[in-house]
């Protein structure tokens, strides 16, 4: 609440009058009572110390250890503290009101008059001389009316608040008396709790009466007699599996039991009964507790380095984890798996992409291509990822946060890991918890929602699908990954287009034998004697086994130095049983290495040796032939 909520509140709900600035000192306002005039508030507004004391009562000394609350900073006395105006508006007005209502009804007001004793001027026949000197009101002695009203009064608290103190059980009056007021301020809540909690671990009560109980992060120290055998009793029927709905006040307290351990006999106890509590209370009784249940069970695991339950409580921290994982390393995923993380990061509904509608999985697969082009850039020093949609970073967390917690016991570990992602990391010198992972970006859905617009444009305008869509704001480098992701795309749906012709080489040299064998049997003598002259010519035209080969096939080599000589190429290939477009392609696709481009290509169906590369061929090829 900042300081002109607070003032308006306080003229609204206290009265103009009530409101007034220290004559001294403009920055400081005073809250008084319009009855007694007595201050039951202080409002420092200077800009660089505001802060707001209250005056509690008696009631300072235990409200000041309550979160948001500690010792007053403007008023010295006992019975001021200070409010932390980081708390909610809602607990600021009701501490204004509980310190008005206390205001009200002090009217002991200072008497600045002295009160003095006169005696007589003259004793025993002599005069003396008068001498100042206070009365003295211890001597005195009350009316027995006054006295006996008082002590009804006494009694009527004393049974209000502990009724019939004979009958307090004695583990009770010993849970009481426990209670250490020298421990540290900042600690005593806390390690009072966790001392009277082990005292009282094994206790069961059975108490016919039910008392309502009210309280922020409330401690057994808070509990009146009555109200503590209400919360024993309750207790007990909850250990023998018995839910009664209750004031949430007693069930905090329960709970916060199980979190320091008291009453289980091993973490893993502990555990399943905060889950059953969950399950039998706090989910048909109070939502309220079962919000805070689940964080305290997720810290509970880890403080008490529980591994079962991994899986079951943090579903919602590995699904998030998950999606960067897939961004990180898309390799090790589906290409849907990485799709959906990229499409879920987004504001943009891709959906509405020609491409996405007419094929999901040529979509997934192209968006993919491009994702790993972006992560690609990374080594140009333009990282996407930690710049637009999360960075890796240890942030500190307090465990058992809202709760009354021992911090003084020592964990079970020191470090927890949740997945690949998120783990938790304990520094005992600091007594601090920290959780490193990756942290989702401002403005992470906008900026992931331009990148899809941009990819669904480039889509449209390449495939010439759809309308054309206007561009959105990307820098350029991002722009080119889409763009050459599209274009990869593009060569490998080419490729798969084209026929695959597979050969059994395991057969072949039989398939020419049989061939070879069927042929001679069919030629006339004249066409054996032609085909002796052929051989004898392609044995002319081959090749001095100790020329280099570039990578080809004896075949291969005599194919391309039959082109360079202007051989007839045919008979030869007719006669080894080749086929010409098969030997082509092998010879091109083993010389682009070399030339980067096809040597060889086909005019009219005619095998011929691109003009651009003659010269360079034959010196590979013809050097030192005839």
């Amino acid at each position: 609440m900042n300081t002109d909520e607070l003032l308006s509140y306080a003229i609204r709900h206290f009265g103009k009058n009530s409101i007034s600035e220290v004559n001294d000192n403009p920055n400081l306002v005073t809250f008084s009572s319009p009855i007694t005039k007595n201050w039951f508030a202080l409002l420092n507004l200077d800009p660089k110390n505001k802060s707001l004391n209250i005056n509690c009562g008696d009631f300072a000394a235990t409200i000041k250890d309550l979160p948001g609350f500690s010792a007053s900073s403007l008023i010295k006395e006992a019975k001021w503290v200070e409010v932390s105006l980081g708390l909610s508006n809602q607990k600021i007005k009701k501490a204004l009101e509980y310190a008005f209502k206390i205001a009200l009804v002090s009217n002991k007001r200072p008497n600045p008059e002295k009160l003095i004793y006169i005696p007589d001027t003259i004793q025993n026949g002599e005069e003396r001389v008068y001498q100042e000197q206070e009365l003295n009101f211890k001597n005195w002695k009350r009316s027995s009316n006054i006295l006996r009203k008082e002590e009804k009064s006494t009694e009527e608290k004393i049974n209000l608040n502990f009724e019939d103190t004979q009958l307090v059980p004695k583990e009770i009056k010993k849970m009481i008396e426990s209670y250490q007021y020298s421990l540290p301020g900042s600690v005593r809540r806390e390690q009072n709790f966790y001392l009277q909690g082990k005292l009282m671990a094994l206790y069961e009560d059975h108490y016919e009466e039910k008392q309502t109980f009210l309280r922020y992060y409330p401690t057994y120290h808070d509990l009146t007699v009555g109200q503590a055998r209400t919360y024993f009793t309750w207790r007990t029927k909850i250990r023998q599996n018995i839910y009664e709905k209750i004031s949430d006040s007693y069930a905090y307290i329960y709970l916060y039991e199980l979190l320091n351990g008291i009453g289980i006999k091993d973490p893993e106890e502990g555990l399943d009964k905060l889950i059953t509590f969950n399950k039998n209370y706090a989910q048909k009784f109070s939502p309220e507790i079962g919000a805070y249940l689940e964080r305290w069970i997720r810290d509970y695991i880890v403080f008490y380095n529980i591994n079962k339950a991994n899986d079951t409580f943090f579903v919602k921290e590995k699904d998030n984890d998950k999606k960067y994982e897939r961004l990180l390393s898309p390799d090790q995923f589906s290409r849907h798996e990485v799709a959906g993380s990229l499409m879920k990061l987004s504001n943009y509904k891709i959906s509405n992409c020609p491409l996405y509608k007419k094929n999901i999985e040529k979509f997934e697969h192209l968006l993919v291509l491009i994702w790993h082009k972006i992560l690609d850039l990374r080594n140009d020093g333009f990282d996407f990822f930690n710049s637009y949609i999360a960075y890796k970073n240890q942030m500190t967390v307090q465990l058992f946060s809202a709760a009354v917690f021992n911090h003084q016991l020592e964990p079970k570990t020191t470090s927890y890991e949740i997945d690949q992602i998120r783990k938790y990391f304990y520094d005992e010198e600091k007594n601090t918890w920290y959780c490193e992972s990756y942290w989702g970006l401002t403005g992470q859905k906008s900026i992931m929602g331009n990148f899809l617009h941009e990819v669904d444009r480039e889509i449209r305008l390449r495939f010439n699908l759809g309308r054309n869509l206007k561009p959105r704001k990307i820098e350029k480098h991002y722009l080119r990954a889409i763009r050459d992701g599209i274009k990869e795309y593009q060569i490998e749906e080419q490729k798969s287009k084209q026929p695959k012709i597979e050969f059994n080489l395991a057969q072949l040299s039989t398939i020419r034998a049989d061939a070879a064998g069927t042929r001679d049997s069919l030629l006339t003598e004249e066409e054996l004697q032609a085909e002796q002259e052929e051989n004898k010519q392609i044995e002319e035209a081959g090749v001095d086994d100790e020329q280099e080969n570039y990578g080809l096939s004896s075949e291969e080599t005599t194919t391309i130095t039959l082109l360079l000589k202007g051989k007839d190429l045919n008979k030869y290939l007719k006669g080894q049983h080749l086929m010409a477009a098969v030997i082509i392609d092998n010879i091109n696709e083993k010389l682009f290495d070399e030339f980067g481009d096809n040597v060889i290509e086909f005019i009219n169906d005619i095998p011929t040796v691109v003009e651009d590369y003659q010269e360079d061929l034959e010196d590979m090829f013809l050097k030192g032939t005839n």
